[in-house]
């Protein structure tokens, strides 16, 4: 079978490898589309993400479609054929973290595309039966890829512990950021000013439910804010940029008492908060661990249309040009939101 492999920074390399033999209890998935997340960006571009470092050559990819293609001994309820979500962490349910439901938090979990665990770039995968989930017929592939980000935007408004008539402020609309701004709107959040220094982004997000949607290269984001609100900030900030300017931000368009939900991945090994900012505020702030309980309902979400992620996988590359797609997501140049890669037409 094709794998595309990571052998270090900037270097892509394809390999032909054995197709994988699905063991008890697993399925067999030939994978259709795969959607280039930040992480995997971190990874292609650094070759890391803070502690965690490819040493060796890594298939990346976790937002993965596809189709069953064999089943392993013991796998009931699934068939060849079926189309399925993948859940990319295999946690080791039986931690303490485990067993008391946290499974995002297990400290062996295998996650694709996060080193050592090879990802979803490739034809076919083999993974746990219960962690591959039948969809509805009606959603395409791409749509399917996108339910795992889509899960960390349900998860992290979970996190948000959102209340009606509050006013919630996305920092940062790539793709979680516009997952994030619909998932709090489907909460019943109505008022949610979104800060994104892409135009097009910007735009997408008043279509998709933003209420205002702020370029912070030009305008004070804190008085901007200030100014919608009244002075009192926002109740809840969803930090979703991955950036050092935003996490500052994220203190200062703060409410007192507000909460401050991190969910993007820096660059670095570090998070600035500006310490003086949120202690006088008594902030809360909370960190989105991928997500937890959260694919069936971006399933349903998606199926019931609450919740569009169609449009936002807006440019589709061949796995032979995988590389063409990390690079334009990287650029965030010519419109795009998330680079989707088929694998399988």
């Amino acid at each position: 079978m094709r794998a595309v492999r990571l052998h270090g920074p900037r270097d892509i390399q394809f390999h032909d490898e054995p197709i994988p033999v699905p063991g008890a209890g697993e399925v067999r998935v030939q994978i259709k589309s795969v959607g280039i997340c930040a992480s995997d960006l971190h990874y292609y571009r650094d070759g890391r993400i803070g502690s965690t470092v490819v040493e060796s050559p890594l298939i990346l990819g976790h937002e993965a479609s596809g189709v069953i293609d064999a089943l392993g001994d013991g796998v009931t309820g699934l068939y060849v054929g079926d189309r399925v979500a993948i859940e990319p962490g295999k946690s080791c349910m039986n931690c303490k973290w485990c067993m008391a439901g946290w499974f995002n938090l297990c400290p062996d979990v295998q996650f694709f595309g996060t080193p050592p665990t090879d990802g979803c770039l490739r034809d076919f995968v083999t993974w746990p039966a219960r962690l591959a989930v039948k969809v509805p017929d009606d959603l395409t592939f791409d749509e399917i890829a996108m339910l795992e980000p889509l899960g960390v935007a349900v998860y992290a408004a979970d996190l948000g512990e959102l209340k009606a008539g509050q006013t919630v402020a996305v920092l940062g609309a790539g793709a979680i950021g516009l997952l994030v701004l619909q998932a709090v709107r489907a909460a019943g959040i109505e008022r949610v000013i979104v800060s994104e220094p892409v135009k097009a982004r910007r735009q997408v997000a008043l279509r998709l439910g933003a209420t205002e949607a702020i370029d912070p290269r030009f305008e004070d984001l804190e008085a901007t804010v200030a100014r919608l609100t009244g002075g009192d900030g926002c109740d809840v900030v969803f930090e979703c940029a991955g950036e050092d300017d935003a996490v500052r931000q994220s203190c200062k368009i703060a409410s007192v008492m507000g909460r401050v939900v991190v969910v993007g991945i820096p660059d670095g090994g570090d998070y600035p908060f500006d310490a003086s900012t949120a202690r006088r505020k008594q902030l809360s702030a909370i960190f989105c661990r991928r997500s937890n309980d959260a694919l069936d309902r971006s399933i349903e979400w998606v199926a019931a249309g609450k919740v569009d992620v169609a449009s936002l996988a807006t440019h589709r590359f061949a796995l032979e040009h995988t590389q063409e797609a990390m690079e334009l997501a990287i650029s965030k140049s010519n419109g795009v939101v998330r680079a989707i890669v088929v694998v399988n037409d």
